[in-house]
């Protein structure tokens, strides 16, 4: 993403910490949509974020972002703290890893690959039958505090939202996800645990890049009360050309509800895309056609 400086401000309050940096990007869609309970009309929308970071003399890193959009459409009644809007998040780390409070993925979410491919201005290559992982993560007033790191190829996570009312169980998340390097292909694994003490859910990934374009995702989890949801995706891209398809399926106790998505891009450059989306599923089908912009 292109990225324009707004400010750089030398923070003198403390002679412990260092000068921090203030970056100001954006986005924008124009577009058109419809489908069969959506009248064919236009769709524009922009957004802007403003992203904070930093490193103290000792060396921890830490930062901000600020999501405009998400702020103004956020859900949370916890008015006065971070993530309170939604779309915020505050962050520091160092050599012993990252920890990151606000609106966030949680643990589960972070280490499992969501089994969709591109991209599109109404997300409609979303349906019913697909999955982002985030069972638990816009819970309660959707703070999420996240402990990650890293070793080599591996990569650890556990996060804990708490329900500020006192009347639920806090929710629990861990996640592992391992990538290694085959030799004309990236493999990829993610397993992932989240619990509320009254709901267990269990999930895997499992993704696969290769060289000549091909990219491949499957995705499956497991909630208590036989409740489960399967994830496939296939894509391909060969120069600025993405193309992916997306199927998915919740079950719940033999009753099912399955969907599939399409998403085209094509990427004429300096942060601008046309994108084509398209899902199907058991409730209605919808598609859309129109340019992203990154500034």
């Amino acid at each position: 993403m292109k990225k324009v400086l707004f400010a750089t401000t030398a923070l003198v309050a403390s002679a412990g910490i260092a000068a921090a940096d203030v970056t100001l990007s954006g986005w924008g869609e124009m577009g058109i949509i419809g489908g069969d309970n959506i009248e064919t009309q236009y769709h524009g929308d922009i957004d802007v974020k403003f992203s904070l970071s930093g490193e103290t003399d000792n060396g921890l890193t830490f930062g901000a972002t600020i999501d405009l959009d998400e702020v103004s459409n956020g859900i949370n009644s916890n008015v006065g703290s971070i993530g309170a809007g939604g779309g915020q998040s505050i962050w520091i780390g160092g050599s012993w890893g990252k920890l990151t409070l606000g609106d966030t993925d949680g643990a589960m979410d972070w280490a499992m690959k969501e089994a969709i491919i591109g991209s599109a201005i109404i997300d409609d290559h979303e349906h019913a039958g697909y999955n982002s992982n985030a069972w638990g993560d816009v819970v309660y007033d959707r703070q999420v505090l996240r402990y990650d790191n890293s070793f080599g190829d591996f990569g650890v996570a556990a996060s804990a939202i708490l329900d500020d009312t006192g009347v639920n169980d806090t929710v629990v998340g861990l996640g592992v996800k391992y990538s290694t390097d085959l030799g004309g292909a990236a493999l990829g694994f993610g397993l992932g645990y989240t619990t509320d003490s009254n709901v267990n859910m269990y999930g895997i990934s499992v993704d696969v890049k290769t060289d000549s374009g091909i990219t491949g995702i499957v995705n499956y989890s497991d909630l208590d009360g036989g409740v489960t949801h399967t994830g496939l995706a296939v894509g391909y891209s060969m120069d600025a050309l993405t193309v992916g398809v997306n199927w998915g399926e919740y079950d719940n106790n033999g009753t099912t509800t399955s969907g599939t998505g399409l998403a085209v891009n094509y990427d004429l450059g300096g942060g601008v895309k046309v994108l084509f989306g398209y899902g199907s599923d058991d409730i209605e089908d919808t598609w859309s056609l129109g340019l992203a912009m990154k500034f």
